[in-house]
C-alpha cells in the first residue's frame, strides 16, 4: 500500500523525476498484494491491483537515495544488509535525523489481520509520508541543480 500511496501522491508534479518502489525483509518475489489491500487502496482511489512483492537486498538499497521502513527491525534488517546505506535508511514515523526510539514503533503490516487493520496501517502511512513529501521534493530539486 505504500507504494500506491507514495505513487499517488508525487503523481501530480512527478514528471518522472521520482523511482518509488517497495521491497520487503521477509518478501516472496512475484507475490501479489493481498485482497484487503487491494480493496483498502481501491476504496481511497488508488490501484494496486498489479503491485507485486520484491524482497529487499543491498543492490536496491544502494541504489535508492531515500529508503523508509516500516517497522524498527526493517530498519535494522536494511542497515545490516547495506551499512554504507544507512545514513538514507529511516523510520516512516520519523522524519527528523535521530534514529528511532524503542518506543517508537512504526507502521505494523497488517497482512493477516481484518479489513479495519488495512485501513488503519493505510491512514496511518499517509499520514508519514506527507510529512515526508518536503523532504522528497527538496531532494530531488537538490540532485537536478534547482536549489
Amino acid at each position: 500500500m505504500a507504494e500506491g500511496i507514495l505513487r499517488s501522491l508525487l503523481a501530480p508534479d512527478a514528471g518522472g523525476q521520482f523511482r518509488v518502489k517497495s521491497a520487503g525483509t521477509g518478501a516472496v518475489d512475484g507475490t501479489p498484494a493481498t485482497t484487503l489491500a487491494v480493496q483498502t487502496a481501491a476504496a481511497k482511489g488508488i490501484d494496486i491491483r498489479s503491485h507485486r512483492a520484491t524482497r529487499l537486498t543491498p543492490e536496491l538499497l544502494r541504489g535508492s537515495d531515500l529508503v523508509l521502513c516500516m517497522e524498527p527491525g526493517h530498519v535494522a534488517r536494511a542497515q545490516e544488509l547495506a551499512p554504507n546505506a544507512i545514513d538514507r535508511i529511516r523510520l516512516i514515523t520519523r522524519t527528523d535525523a535521530e534514529p528511532a526510539h524503542s518506543a517508537d514503533a512504526g507502521v505494523s503490516d497488517p497482512i493477516g489481520g481484518v479489513a479495519t487493520e488495512y485501513e488503519d496501517a493505510f491512514n496511518r502511512i499517509q499520514s508519514h509520508l506527507l510529512r515526508w513529501l518536503p523532504r522528497i521534493r527538496a531532494a530531488v530539486e537538490r540532485s537536478e541543480g534547482v536549489r
